[in-house]
């Protein structure tokens, strides 16, 4: 069954910690289109600005979508013919080209006033520690990527010639190499972007649960583990793991009427809009 916010119940941390939890909103949204899952990570980090509310979102995609990094250029996505027919969208934050298809994808936006805004890199590995915790649960062994001296500076085995060179690169973020990554077999299956506004920070994440069909290149946990995963077990597993971690209480919520609105604007004006994907 897919965790829903009907079928969620509050998930609060420990007792003895209660006088510094604070309440976090969870939402768990239905498949829908890329341009408007980027529209809504943005709306929630504007709202984080405004309203000082921390929300946990869980989301996922109505058909395999491709996202570009922010500095990516539009004509590169030819780089990866399996996703040519796929619907094209442009992320506010950097990064290589993600194929959402299979994969479990959620947010979490923070205000300026919150203990782990100022602690972009504690943040990180706080979310993706609380996800190798979360596939331990199901007996999948993961770990985090970390540089070694032969990639220094963010040369790996794989983006170096035999002379040394750099060469550019891979186009799709899941065949790139970026401390903290979460590994499995050597396989990248997690990672994570943050974009922070004048007051407030946005982090969203995906893990890679198995290889889509249109990026049969890029094997998941599934595939790599021979574990299968469900999805909603997956889901409140971690939930639950990154209220004790993050102390915060996470109530089910719905988005607000000024954040549907605001959605809805960002979605014409930024990634629904033609010149915004064609900007590089």
């Amino acid at each position: 069954m897919i965790a829903t916010n009907e079928n969620y119940e509050a998930q609060v941390p420990d007792k003895n910690l209660i006088d510094i939890v604070e309440t976090a909103n969870l939402i768990l949204d239905p498949p829908e289109r890329g341009a408007w899952n980027m529209a809504v990570d943005q709306a929630l980090l504007l709202a984080a600005e405004r309203t000082g509310q921390v929300t946990l979102r869980f989301y996922r995609w109505q058909t395999p979508t491709l996202s570009l990094g922010y500095f990516q250029k539009l004509a590169d996505r030819h780089e990866h013919p399996g996703s040519i027919g796929c619907p094209v969208v442009r992320r506010a934050s950097g990064g290589g080209a993600i194929v959402h298809d299979q994969e479990l994808t959620f947010s979490l936006t923070f205000p300026s006033k919150n203990r782990w805004s100022k602690k972009n890199n504690d943040l990180y590995r706080s979310v993706h520690g609380c996800i190798l915790e979360a596939l331990q649960k199901f007996g999948v062994e993961a770990g985090l990527y970390e540089k070694t001296s032969l990639d220094r500076g963010g040369i790996t085995r794989t983006e170096t010639g035999n002379s040394g060179n750099r060469l550019p690169k891979s186009f799709l973020c899941f065949q790139r190499r970026t401390d903290g990554d979460i590994i499995l077999d050597g396989q990248k299956v997690g990672g994570s972007a943050q974009r922070r506004a004048k007051n407030a920070i946005l982090q969203h994440t995906s893990l890679l649960l198995r290889k889509s069909t249109v990026a049969q290149e890029l094997p998941g946990i599934e595939d790599l583990s021979s574990i299968k995963l469900d999805e909603a077990d997956l889901t409140d597993e971690l939930i639950q793991r990154l209220s004790q971690t993050l102390l915060a209480a996470f109530k089910p919520a719905k988005l607000t009427f000024e954040q549907i609105k605001m959605a809805k604007k960002i979605t014409e004006e930024t990634f629904g809009n033609l010149r915004w994907l064609e900007k590089k």
